[in-house]
């Protein structure tokens, strides 16, 4: 199924505009549409893994949240040491 698609007008600096056509020039990308949608998604896959980042660093500082992991570790401990120290099989 195709993806669903709108078309936006968008106004660029020119000098954008210009380093943009000379990376569709040298092949970077195919096109100047393309290459804004490459850096669209680049851009927002990075501003989520950001925000993400600062979820798990918050947890640092969270003090039930630290209890709690460490509850956990502890009663999974022993499975954990009896999985360590399980053969692995090769066979399917």
């Amino acid at each position: 199924m195709a993806e669903k698609r709108t078309r936006l007008t968008v106004d660029l600096p020119l000098d954008l505009v210009k380093k943009a056509d000379e990376l569709v020039q040298r092949g970077v990308s195919r096109s100047r549409n393309r290459l804004i949608l490459q850096a669209l998604q680049t851009y927002i896959e990075r501003v989520e893994q950001e925000w993400i980042d600062a979820q798990f660093a918050a947890m640092e500082e969270d003090e039930p949240y630290k209890r709690l992991a460490l509850e956990i570790a502890q009663e999974f401990e022993h499975a954990d040491w009896e999985a360590l120290h399980t053969p692995v099989s090769d066979e399917k």
